[in-house]
């Protein structure tokens, strides 16, 4: 506690108990004890005019607590006065309670923004140690290399290709139909012969002859009675005549083998009928017949299947999307169905087949492959890259695709790699750097793999150049 000279009031009530309490406070009489009484009078006397003032304090709460306890209300001051007069001096002084000073409201305001005010200066003051606490920043520029890659890739599987393109399956069934004449030709008869066969009756009594009773001619031909004929009896006495009757008939066998000159049919029936045909048998001829051989059903066989493959190209083409190429080297077909209107042999004038085929193949849009085909590349490129590296995605480049031939490409990729510290590598870089110099910092990051240059920030600006002590004042950040 130091004191500092005061005037007014508070120094003249001061003085005025000194005056009236001194002798009690002194241990014996001023007489007896001159030279020790007159130096603490004289003390006494001297802090009579001074009031305390606050030199040091031991924190911000230690004065709130003094401010804010009951004896501050109207005595604290003044009597804590008193009570470290009384100590540091050894003078009793002592106050009539109508003469204590009381502490009015805009003194209390004033104490408590002394307090308000000292509570800030602390919260700076810890504030500004803390900014003063020294740290370094080290800018690191990494590695940066250029990497590439060349992907060879095609539309089949095989071609020596490092990756296959993905196609889209194109299928379509298509039908066709074809008609010849039919090569084969015979000769076949044609209609039987017919005519009249004549029945003599010798006997004297009528005979009843049925339809379908058979003569048998010379030629060895049947020929068949077509009608019931009677024919009638002999005429023995006035005319001696027979009775004579014509049979109808018909020959059995068809074509010409059935036509009989006059007399060929003749012959003599159960009954003693004679019969015999005074005029030709005609009318049984013969007709070209066209059939079916089996050089006629492959022609038509061969005509269907050659239509159904240039139909199923054409319905290929037809069915794919804007910007898509068929592949003519994958096209497929299962084995076509080819059904016939006769089989050989069948005669008929003209002959058809009918077939369908199932084809695919397949299918791709080149610019969607070749986009394809780069992002594979860049994706193949990132593999190649360990996890240490990094990829910078704004210098991925690629070259135009060029072709090796029948669906068959090559794209180069090409990127810049940037090397970049594994986050345990720096931890233990920060605590080796702890407390070093700047240049023999600046040489161990250096060492670091991918590290192209170094630099080091120290804050503030006036530190040493000598790393922080601690690590945790250390930070790492990478650029260019």
């Amino acid at each position: 506690m130091v004191w500092r000279a005061t005037s007014g009031a508070g120094g003249e009530q001061v003085e005025q108990m000194r005056r009236e309490r001194a002798p009690a406070a002194v241990d014996g009489s001023l007489e007896s004890m001159p030279g020790k009484a007159t130096r603490h009078f004289d003390q006494t006397a001297d802090l009579a005019t001074y009031a305390p003032t606050l030199h040091a304090v031991r924190g911000p709460q230690q004065l709130l607590r003094r401010l804010a306890s009951p004896r501050a209300q109207g005595e604290q001051h003044l009597h804590g006065f008193t009570e470290e007069l009384r100590t540091s001096t050894y003078v009793d002084v002592r106050l009539s309670r109508r003469r204590r000073p009381q502490l009015n409201g805009s003194r209390r305001a004033f104490w408590l923004v002394v307090a308000t005010s000292l509570i800030l200066a602390g919260i700076a003051v810890l504030a500004g140690a803390v900014i003063a606490l020294p740290s370094a920043t080290i800018r690191i520029a990494p590695v940066v290399e250029e990497r590439s890659l060349v992907l060879t890739y095609g539309i089949i599987a095989g071609d020596a290709v490092d990756w296959v393109a993905p196609t889209r399956v194109v299928r379509v069934v298509v039908q066709a139909e074809a008609e010849l004449p039919a090569s084969g030709e015979k000769q076949v008869p044609e209609g039987f012969a017919s005519g009249k066969v004549r029945a003599v009756n010798a006997t004297i009594e009528s005979v009843r002859i049925p339809a379908g009773t058979e003569l048998v001619g010379t030629n060895g031909i049947r020929y068949r009675i077509t009608t019931d004929v009677t024919v009638p009896a002999a005429d023995p006495f006035g005319s001696q005549a027979f009775g004579v009757a014509d049979l109808p008939v018909v020959a059995t066998t068809p074509g010409p083998d059935g036509n009989a000159a006059a007399g060929v049919v003749s012959g003599q029936l159960g009954t003693g009928l004679l019969y015999r045909n005074v005029e030709p048998i005609s009318g049984g001829t013969m007709r070209t017949v066209h059939f079916v051989t089996e050089e006629d059903l492959a022609r038509l066989r061969a005509a269907v299947e050659q239509s159904l493959v240039r139909q199923g190209s054409e319905e290929l083409h037809a069915a794919l999307q804007e910007g898509e190429v068929l592949v003519d080297e994958t096209i497929q077909s299962a084995p076509p169905v080819v059904e016939f209107s006769h089989q050989v042999n069948a005669e008929t004038e003209r002959v058809s087949a009918r077939g369908s085929l199932r084809v695919s193949a397949f299918a791709y849009n080149p610019a969607t492959v070749h986009q394809a085909a780069q992002e594979e590349a860049a994706r193949r490129l990132a593999q190649a890259t360990s996890p240490d590296e990094v990829i910078l995605g704004n210098t991925l480049t690629f070259g135009e695709p060029e072709s090796l031939g029948l669906n068959r490409w090559r794209v180069r990729a090409a990127a810049k790699i940037q090397i970049v510290p594994s986050e345990r590598e720096l931890e233990i870089v920060r605590n080796e750097l702890a407390g070093k110099s700047v240049e023999d910092a600046i040489a161990r990051v250096r060492a670091i793999p991918g590290v192209a240059a170094v630099s080091i920030e120290l804050r503030p600006s006036w530190w040493p150049s000598r790393m922080p002590d601690r690590s945790s004042r250390i930070s790492v950040v990478f650029g260019e």
